[in-house]
């Protein structure tokens, strides 16, 4: 197997985290209404900060990744997803789990933005097309695949869980990521 196919694999399981963790919180919702004992406006602001933080970044993280160099954010990116998910998990009140939300989002944007283009830069302009399709797949693999695990780990556990499964996912994609992306000098790209 080429190495870029194992790249793109890093980078596909980042856009498969992401997308999912935007999805998994929606059928969780009334158990963290119920849970904190919160209105429904409130509630929904655990899924809009998210989405509104990870919307906002894309473009200025991606600009980061050519300074810094895109393994770098990328990674920077995965511990900072992995960590607020243990938080989101822990978090003591509906404005802390919101709070927290948002830190996920930070490393949520820094995968998604990093991801096509770590693909533009590995892959031949031939073969790019189907790569960055098969990211895609993974975005639409985690968007399909959240609400039914939600439905699984909320009930069999808590709401809390949605959160907890990202920690061990999140630490295996870091180590994958670490070894596969190829390293690069901080300031190349354009």
């Amino acid at each position: 197997m080429r190495r870029q196919w194992l790249i793109l694999s890093a980078v596909s399981l980042g856009s498969l985290m992401s997308t999912l963790d935007g999805s998994i919180v929606n059928i969780a919702l009334p158990a963290i209404q119920q849970d904190f004992g919160i209105d429904l406006t409130t509630v929904e602001w655990v899924v809009v900060a998210y989405l509104l933080v990870l919307g906002s970044l894309l473009l200025p993280v991606g600009r980061l990744g050519e300074v810094q160099t895109f393994k770098r954010v990328y990674l920077a990116g995965f511990a900072i997803f992995t960590i607020a998910s243990v938080l989101c998990g822990a978090a003591p009140s509906a404005g802390a789990l919101i709070a927290f939300r948002m830190v996920q989002a930070i490393g949520a944007a820094m995968i998604m933005a990093m991801g096509p283009a770590i693909i533009t830069r590995t892959f031949p302009a031939g073969e790019r097309g189907r790569a960055l399709g098969l990211n895609g797949m993974s975005v639409s693999l985690g968007l399909t695949l959240g609400p039914v695990l939600a439905g699984i780990l909320t009930q069999a556990a808590s709401w809390r869980a949605i959160f907890l499964i990202n920690v061990p996912i999140g630490i295996l994609a870091i180590v994958w990521a670490s070894r596969v992306l190829p390293a690069e000098t901080p300031g190349a790209g354009r």
